[in-house]
């Protein structure tokens, strides 16, 4: 055991039960360490006080990152400070580093330390990400930290110094996590913006956008890590966009139309001219809040309606089952096409219109769905129908996001074969074009569109490696780096999405960036993969 030090290490944990152990484990020679927990709902407590006896646990929600740093300083029982995060590791060389510090009286009142910044298992070398030296060690009665959202500045009047010893900073599990983090921080950075009163102009942003890239690709010499240098770069220069992007969001005043305004209740068909019957069969999971007005634009039209609920946690099911005894639960796992299959089996309508509970069916859909129904002479076995998706209540007609969409098929003669998110529905027959439009309201915000769009690609990757296997590296190059840039052209500007204004330019560039990140994702799953051969 080491000798015990003078000071208290402060953790700050959320939900860490995966890390915790191992960042205790780093930090023996402490006389103190304090774990500073915001409503975990995991095991982290527990861990963390049978981890060992110096260990004391004291609660705090979160709210200002810099106020939360300074509360959790104030209950230290030493006035010198280690500050680490759950997911950061203290090396053998800073602590005998740290040892040799206290065995005399330490010079300085401020210690930035190195960092050693990983993506998964790939350490970061270049761009900017090391050595990354930030505050971690401080006497507390000579410092305080900005009390912010994100991004807290170190304040001291007192000398500085710096240690050499690294600390293990395991950022992001994947790159996945390392979206996810990402899209979580631009929205405090842009709260930040609009408290601080900072302006932002959309030249501005996308200039950072772009510098930001380059200089850590270029610059900082992110290109000598490889792909991952690359795919660094790129959530860098991503940082910048999304803050814009949501910094635009805030300072707009789009009135959102509501889902299905103005959207009445189903008129009686004429006498004589039934169509065959038809199921409205929904995929469900934690849609409380949009399904009972979706499922309200089908009653009554729809001749059965069958829900399929993927373990819902809010009041779904309770809802659906005030329109349908028909609901039935299933864990997905992610394969929508599974969940598909389930809903058409357990219908016994002649045909099906498979919905979510995010699309409204309006009166002239309803009105065109009927009419094709009934003329249709037997060899169409399913219609293409038109899917106009509203972001931030606009309608984008234009930049691809008007597309046609297979969700009307005769039951007997469709089956989806896919394993993923995006469903692949095989039709046994002709297929014909229905010029009918479906409101997709999908997205309240950028921020909901980043989580989602990060979730699926992380499916899809997995699947796209499931099916091709390891490819060669220049077609993976060409995915990442040149496809995306065709995919903005495309929708920009072969598409017109530049005649939508500013929106159709944020959501093509962050198109263009999904498809950059199901890419280096699948990348990540086939060199992980190779390591545990």
């Amino acid at each position: 055991m080491p000798e015990s030090l003078p000071l208290t290490v402060v953790v700050l944990t959320k939900n860490e039960a995966g890390r915790i152990r191992d960042c205790l484990d780093s930090v023996p020679f402490a006389d103190e360490i304090l774990v500073v927990d915001d409503e975990s709902s995991d095991d982290t407590v527990a861990i963390a006080r049978n981890q060992s006896p110096r260990v004391r646990v004291v609660h705090r929600k979160m709210d200002l990152e810099g106020r939360h740093r300074n509360w959790a300083a104030a209950q230290a029982r030493n006035d010198w400070i280690l500050s680490i995060d759950a997911d950061e590791r203290v090396t053998p060389e800073l602590a005998e580093e740290l040892q040799t510090l206290f065995r005399g009286t330490p010079e300085k009142a401020v210690y930035a330390i190195p960092r050693r910044n990983y993506i998964g298992r790939r350490w970061l070398k270049h761009g900017g990400w090391y050595p990354s030296a930030q505050v971690k060690l401080y006497k507390r009665s000579a410092f305080r930290w900005e009390e912010t959202t994100v991004h807290c500045r170190a304040i001291s009047d007192q000398p500085s110094g710096a240690l050499t010893g690294d600390i293990l900073h395991y950022s992001y599990r994947d790159i996945g996590d390392f979206i996810g983090k990402l899209n979580r921080q631009t929205t405090l950075e842009t709260r930040k913006w609009l408290t601080d009163g900072r302006k932002m102009s959309f030249g501005k942003g996308m200039q950072r956008t772009i510098d930001r890239f380059f200089r850590a690709y270029v610059g900082k010499k992110g290109r000598k890590d490889g792909w991952i240098g690359f795919v660094a770069a790129v959530l860098g220069g991503l940082y910048q966009f999304v803050s814009y992007a949501k910094y635009w969001e805030a300072t707009q005043r789009t009135e959102t139309v509501p889902a299905g305004d103005a959207v009445s209740r189903p008129a009686a068909e004429p006498p004589g001219r039934r169509r065959p019957t038809l199921a409205v069969v929904m995929m469900v999971k934690n849609e409380a809040a949009r399904l009972a007005h979706c499922l309200e634009q089908v009653q009554g039209w729809a001749d059965e309606i069958v829900i399929v609920d993927d373990e819902s946690s809010d009041d779904s099911v309770a809802i659906a089952k005030r329109f349908t005894p028909k609901v039935f639960v299933h864990p997905s796992r992610d394969n929508h096409d599974q969940q598909w299959n389930i809903g058409s089996d357990r219908a016994e309508s002649e045909w099906i219109l498979h919905i979510d509970a995010d699309e409204i069916v309006t009166p002239a859909l309803r009105d065109a769905i009927d009419e094709a129904l009934r003329t249709n002479d037997g060899r169409v076995r399913a219609y293409d129908l038109i899917r106009l998706n509203f972001f931030l209540g606009h309608p984008m007609r234009r930049g691809g996001w008007r597309h046609r969409h297979r969700i009307l098929f005769r039951r007997k003669n469709a089956r989806c074969v896919g394993q993923g998110i995006h469903v692949r529905l095989q039709v046994d027959g002709e297929v014909a074009p229905l010029e009918a439009e479906i409101e997709h309201h999908p997205f309240q915000s950028f921020a909901q569109f980043i989580d989602r769009q990060n979730h699926y690609s992380n499916v899809e990757a997995a699947v796209l490696f499931r099916e091709k296997g390891r490819l060669p590296w220049q077609v993976v190059r060409g995915q990442m780096v040149f496809k995306p840039i065709h995919r903005f052209w495309k929708s920009f500007i072969k598409q017109g999405g530049f005649r939508e204004g500013r929106i159709g330019f944020l959501f093509a560039g962050l198109t263009a960036f999904f498809h950059h990140a199901l890419w280096a994702k699948y990348w990540e799953i086939a060199e992980n993969h190779d390591a545990v051969s």
